[in-house]
């Protein structure tokens, strides 16, 4: 499935980001290399990842903690893209917990 997903964006994205940066000169077309770079760079940083959403960052806190989920919304966790979920505990106590997205660690505030 991820090999799946990898093939779309780069057959997908990447000729979508060439069209978008084209520019016409006298001796033809020429590229732009941002362009290339960011469809890329959108690649390298869905892998480098191990949560890559908020559904992934509400499943891995609910093995880890009990209780009812409130609200995740992403954040910055030591720098790393991240995730702050927000619960309540079976005795009505509401905690935090923070999901680095980047490593997959997740620690309770």
């Amino acid at each position: 499935m991820v090999l799946l997903m990898k093939a779309v964006l780069l057959l997908i994205l990447i000729p979508l980001a060439l069209l978008g940066s084209t520019s016409a000169t006298a001796s033809g077309h020429y590229f732009t290399i941002s362009s290339v770079s960011m469809a890329m760079a959108a690649i390298h940083a869905e892998k480098s990842l191990k949560v890559g959403s908020s559904q992934q960052a509400a499943q891995l806190v609910k093995s880890r903690y009990s209780g009812k989920i409130l609200k995740v919304q992403s954040t910055r966790v030591n720098g790393n893209p991240g995730y702050r979920v927000k619960l309540l505990s079976k005795d009505g106590v509401v905690f935090h917990v923070s999901v680095d997205a980047k490593t997959g660690s997740i620690r309770r505030n």
